[in-house]
């Protein structure tokens, strides 16, 4: 049985990706998959091994680097597949002491997500990105293969000649058949805007509470749920502040980070699925994971209109697209689905169809094993 060592020093163990998707599906197809991940103690989950570490700030999770390296080595992977830029300086010495290929996985163009690091001061910022976008291929270049969370980040990579794929972070069997079936219940939904993901100055968030207070002048009895982790944690006494500022907190419920699992109680209740994302280079590049996760439970989508977002949204058939740094239109098409029931109902049954037809997760995982056929040892 080939073993498969996947690390990651950066996302949590149970990662919607990581574990869900990739390792999930590496176990199911036979290989022996041992996970390097922050975790709160060693277990294992669906046949996946889990070997934990801390979580560090990232000035020191260069402390955890030996430590990565002699878990790895202990496993005696015959692939090691890694999901963080800064694994990039500890695989050569893995590759070095074992002579086994490594994968990289890029989750998201990381020199255009330094650029917008508002606890960086701009010139540290704009040096550090330009660093990254040279260095980053140059260590990319080490690796034995490469997947990409989608394409435009594959672009980015285009000239490194190895074994490439795109797996797009489309739903799993078990999570789109909980949405297909939450769906069929018709349950009354409560005027409740989803905010499903990581909270940032950069996301967007300030302009979400001003959007949504333009909302409650209109419907006062519209809720918003923002579900998700506040990056750094600092920022959500800073949410609070600008949820009371506007005096909208009996309207606002923050739930903080939730498992992977638990996603489905909130997307149960949502009547709409938000992006407000602004448009900087970054996001016009990555495409976030909550958009099919709201298109699997048949929720209206209100969008930041993004080039990404828009190969999969057609506007008033799928979702609606709007001007990404403009409030009042986020404000404006939220309230629109929300009195307009009809066109709530076709975007979301479009949407889910869609998902169901095209964008589904068992069409990666076809791609994930037939590219780990290629990187896989003739001797595994």
């Amino acid at each position: 049985m080939p073993k498969i060592c996947i690390i990651s020093t950066v996302h949590n163990a149970l990662d919607s990706r990581i574990f869900y998707r990739e390792a999930c599906s590496l176990q199911k197809a036979g290989y022996q998959v041992t996970l390097i991940a922050v975790h709160d103690k060693p277990e294992t989950q669906q046949g996946i091994v889990i070997l934990p570490i801390n979580r560090l700030r990232r000035s020191l999770r260069p402390l955890l680097w030996w430590k990565i390296v002699h878990l790895a080595l202990a496993t005696k992977a015959h692939i090691y597949h890694i999901h963080d830029p800064e694994l990039l300086f500890v695989s050569p010495v893995i590759r070095l002491l074992t002579g086994r290929p490594i994968i990289y996985d890029i989750h998201e163009s990381m020199a255009d997500f330094i650029e917008i690091k508002d606890d960086l001061p701009y010139i540290v910022r704009r040096f550090l990105a330009w660093v990254f976008r040279w260095l980053e291929p140059t260590l990319a270049r080490l690796q034995s293969g490469l997947i990409f969370a989608d394409d435009q980040i594959a672009n980015t990579f285009q000239r490194i000649q190895l074994p490439k794929i795109t797996l797009f972070n489309f739903p799993i069997q078990t999570f789109l058949e909980a949405a297909i079936q939450s769906s069929k219940k018709q349950l009354p939904h409560l005027p409740i805007v989803l905010y499903l993901g990581g909270l940032k100055r950069n996301r967007g968030t300030t302009r979400m509470l001003d959007a949504f207070k333009q909302v409650l002048d209109v419907i006062p009895q519209a809720r918003l749920f923002l579900v998700g982790p506040f990056a750094p944690a600092a920022f959500e006494k800073e949410v609070r502040l600008e949820i009371d500022l506007r005096n909208i907190g009996s309207s606002v419920t923050i739930t903080g980070a939730i498992p992977f699992a638990r996603i489905g109680d909130f997307l149960t209740q949502a009547s709409i699925g938000w992006i407000p994302f602004p448009p900087v280079p970054k996001y016009q590049k990555n495409i976030p994971t909550k958009l099919f996760e709201y298109m699997a439970y048949a929720i209206p989508v209100v969008s930041s209109d993004l080039n990404p977002i828009r190969l999969f949204i057609e506007n008033r058939k799928t979702g609606l697209l709007v001007k990404a740094d403009d409030s009042a239109a986020h404000a404006n098409a939220i309230i629109e689905i929300l009195t307009n029931p009809p066109l709530a109902e076709l975007l979301g049954k479009n949407e889910q169809l869609l998902v169901v037809k095209d964008y589904r997760w068992s069409e990666m995982e076809k791609r994930l094993l037939s590219f780990y056929q290629r990187i896989l040892p003739q001797d595994s």
